[in-house]
């Protein structure tokens, strides 16, 4: 600790925070290690029964009486939009997921490592690991905006102060006259 309090080039004294084994761990695991055990398995449910579908272009075989080869059945428009909708949202999690695992884990792997090697981890690669952690708050208004079309509209409306371009038309106060259509069962606006 007194290697560590005093800076000898800038002749200053300055605050340590060194934890014990029992609090490295406890800390550790209740904000990164269960929340990252959590999140895999939440994803891997997500996933999991995606496996077992067929790809929406096969469609459905259904097989006819006698010798002659089963017939071919479109496949459901609905279900197959569906799909791939469930499918961006899984890779989108994964994403996600993976960013905050790629900022946090060297973090949480030295606030572990360090109390049991003697606290030998030096203090510029625990602030880099820090630093890398901070930035992945500071990466998901941007991966959300890259994966989201949705959140990218609202993002760009707040940076651009309310831009009228980047705004949906709305069916209450429009100023260019347009009509709405149901497709899929999803209302779209007409101009």
């Amino acid at each position: 600790i007194q290697q560590r309090q005093f800076n000898k080039a800038s002749n200053s004294t300055y605050c340590i925070f060194m934890v014990n084994k029992p609090y490295a761990i406890t800390c550790s695991v209740v904000a990164f290690y269960i929340p990252f055990l959590l999140m895999v398995l939440a994803y891997h449910r997500i996933y999991e029964p995606r496996q077992g579908l067929q790809e929406p272009r096969q469609g459905h075989q259904e097989p006819r009486q006698g010798h002659q080869e089963p017939r071919q059945h479109p496949p459901d428009q609905h279900s197959t939009h569906r799909m791939k909708t469930e499918t961006k949202a899984a890779k989108t999690l994964c994403i996600i997921m993976g960013c905050f695992c790629l900022c946090w884990a060297p973090f949480f792997v030295t606030n572990i490592v360090d109390p049991f090697i003697n606290y030998t981890v030096p203090g510029k690669l625990w602030t880099a690991f820090l630093w890398l952690g901070y930035i992945n708050s500071g990466l998901n208004p941007f991966l959300y905006a890259f994966l989201n079309k949705a959140f990218r509209r609202a993002f760009l409306i707040i940076l651009c102060c309310g831009d009228e371009r980047y705004r949906r038309p709305s069916i209450l106060g429009q100023t260019v006259p347009c009509s709405t259509t149901t497709i899929n069962g999803s209302t779209h606006v007409l101009r």
